[in-house]
């Protein structure tokens, strides 16, 4: 594994509810200026999630995240190509040809990023992947749950053998709900703040956050230490940017597209 003592001593303590003393650009700009390419590479990973959800604000002509790689014209030039991006996002476009059912379909596009990209990763980022595809999964079942939703539908672009689909599944024609172990603390938050999105966005932000700490060990200087930085600097970032209305369209967006 590589070691970075440069990077890691020049990247300041985060917290969750205080702004952060260096922004995106600047970490971008000390990553790609010291990284090796085979772990800057890894770091494109980690913004392909951005790069995906710009494609469809590219469908629906709204304003792009930041944190893709892509800007607007060559994320264009990108699907015009069909190069690029994965060949499970190729994959998406020749199935779905017109952009309404691509948007119908978006959560099938999400879905195989967290399969395939965690299959082909390794250490943080495949901790980190799974980490973030099993607490949404999580959080679309206990929310289908209140409401009275059939998981088979809110399931469908899951892969029902997948150990922990297939346990909620199980749980269709239940009127209670078998929490997955490992995650007592995130049906505690969903209940807590399910009446106020925003508190509830609040509440998971600060849980992932701490989540991330616990896998990237206690090495400071390691290229998974950086991966985890760039994880916890975009919880603080989005976290400083919030208000009510993006706290509940962003639980929304988050559970959809994990359903």
């Amino acid at each position: 594994m590589a070691h970075y003592y440069f990077v890691g001593s020049a990247l300041p303590e985060l917290r969750i509810d205080a702004p952060p003393e260096m922004g995106f650009q600047e970490f971008e700009t000390l990553l790609y200026e010291n990284l090796k390419p085979s772990d800057l590479a890894d770091f494109k990973l980690l913004r392909l999630y951005y790069d995906i959800q710009n494609i469809r604000a590219f469908w629906k002509k709204e304003p792009f995240d930041h944190l893709g790689t892509y800007n607007e014209n060559e994320l264009e030039e990108a699907l015009v190509v069909g190069e690029g991006f994965p060949d499970y996002v190729l994959d998406f476009l020749r199935v779905h040809e017109k952009i309404e059912d691509r948007l119908a379909h978006f959560p099938k596009l999400v879905s195989a990023f967290f399969r395939e990209e965690e299959r082909h990763s390794k250490g943080f980022i495949q901790k980190f992947l799974c980490f973030e595809r099993e607490w949404r999964l999580v959080l679309a079942a206990f929310r289908a749950k209140k409401r009275g939703q059939d998981l088979i539908q809110v399931f469908q672009y899951e892969d029902p053998s997948d150990n922990l689909v297939a346990q909620f599944l199980a749980q269709k024609d239940s009127s209670a709900f078998e929490t997955p172990e490992g995650y007592e603390e995130l049906k505690q938050l969903f209940e807590e703040h399910y009446d106020s999105p925003l508190a509830l966005y609040q509440a998971l932000a600060e849980y992932r956050f701490q989540k991330i700490e616990s896998f990237w060990g206690t090495d400071v200087f390691s290229i998974d230490r950086i991966y985890a930085y760039f994880v916890q600097l975009v919880l603080v970032e989005k976290w400083q940017a919030l208000d009510r209305q993006k706290g509940i369209q962003t639980v929304d967006t988050l559970v959809k597209d994990a359903s």
